[in-house]
């Protein structure tokens, strides 16, 4: 099977093993968002369906898309009710915002608003779930081009996967301090095989070849053409954690210094 990843290899690298090199593919999976960006102009109100930095689609069904736009109500009531138009514009954008949130309840995806500060502002009043937001990023009127829309989406996620990161470090920390945490590399190894990983974070840098000489025992070795060398642990480690419901990221925030190369929480 052929797996393309959205992301620049470091280097070329063919692995040729009994076992799969998965560390590369986690790293994909934890950089790899999908989410929704609502398109929010005069002329239109959109619903697209981005990953990363690309948009892939566009969210149809009987709510997306809008015929009209907020800033057409606007001019219509303003000339004769001001109480009028400011009840209209509530409601439309209520509208926008219960229908947003049907789609994020069955998909579980977040949304980028694309439109002015005044609409965002107004959206975040009636919002029944303010979590479904991860913020906004201001209409250009001269670049409505998917592309440059989805662009600028991705540098607000990217924000958030960057906080969510520096959260799992301070959960990581935090849990320090109730002995919930192992950094000696066998152990790691042991709990991970068990089932007890619940959060692994890896200096990305890292790697450590080994030979297991027992069902949970490693020897650190330096020469990987040996028999029987795995030439790096990290990748049976995060594997093992992840399939079985636990989380593992490969980071190089500062943060992490404190923790060492390579930490994990565990369930018990």
């Amino acid at each position: 099977e052929i797996i393309k990843s959205a992301w620049p290899t470091v280097r070329d690298i063919v692995h040729v093993s009994e076992n799969f090199v998965v560390k590369p593919l986690i790293k994909v999976f934890n950089r790899t968002v999908e989410y929704m960006i609502l398109k929010l102009t005069k002329s239109e109100v959109r619903l697209l369906l981005a990953v990363n930095d690309g948009i892939v689609g566009e969210i149809k069904n009987d709510d997306f898309p809008f015929a009209n736009s907020t800033d057409d109500s606007i001019d219509t009531e303003t000339v004769t009710n001001g109480k009028q138009a400011e009840n209209l514009v509530k409601e439309f954008f209520n509208k926008i915002d219960k229908a947003l949130v049907r789609v994020n309840n069955k998909t579980d995806m977040k949304c980028v608003v694309v439109c002015t500060d005044d609409n965002y502002n107004r959206m975040m009043k009636v919002a029944d779930k303010p979590s479904v937001y991860l913020g906004w990023t201001n209409i250009n009127y001269d670049k409505t081009l998917n592309h440059s829309l989805a662009n600028d989406a991705w540098q607000v996620v990217k924000v958030h996967l960057k906080k969510g990161q520096a959260d799992d470090i301070k959960e990581m920390q935090e849990a320090i301090g109730k002995s919930n945490v192992i950094t000696e590399l066998s152990e790691i190894y042991r709990a991970a095989k068990e089932g007890r990983g619940d959060l692994l974070i890896v200096n990305d840098n890292f790697h450590q070849a080994v030979r297991v000489t027992g069902e949970f025992s490693l020897d650190l070795v330096t020469d990987v053409t040996l028999p029987g060398v795995i030439d790096d642990i990290t990748s049976d480690i995060a594997w093992n954690v992840i399939s079985k419901k636990g989380r593992a990221i490969f980071t190089t925030q500062e943060e992490l210094k404190s923790l060492g190369d390579i930490a994990l929480k565990v369930r018990y």
